[in-house]
């Protein structure tokens, strides 16, 4: 069987007063920082679609390799990467993670 690929989800709730700074950081440095490691071989940032009082979240959905670019990802970066986001915004920009394991991709587009 072929290897698949990994998905590491990091989904992120906002403070509004401090969402155009968090976007502008995550836009300029922060996604840069994150591919600059060499563990991704990309990323897909989202806006959450739904109820208004639920307040700005947004997905960042990094894709790997595998699991040991994951693993080598949260041994030598996480802790540092993780620490400029709590250093620049406190908790006003809460994050929590999944990984998920790509079963199949595909696309459908018409012709």
């Amino acid at each position: 069987m072929t290897e698949t690929h990994v998905i590491y989800n990091v989904t992120v709730s906002v403070d509004p007063p401090i969402q155009a700074q968090w976007l502008s950081w995550m836009l300029e440095v922060h996604l840069r920082e994150m591919l600059a490691t060499g563990c991704f071989l990309g990323f897909r940032f989202s806006e959450l679609q739904g109820p208004e009082d639920a307040g700005p979240t947004y997905t960042v959905q990094y894709e790997l390799a595998s699991a040991e670019d994951l693993e080598r990802y949260e041994k030598e970066f996480a802790p540092t990467m993780r620490d400029k986001g709590v250093q620049a915004f406190g908790t006003k920009a809460l994050a929590f993670r999944t990984t998920m394991r790509v079963i199949a991709a595909g696309a459908l587009r018409d012709q």
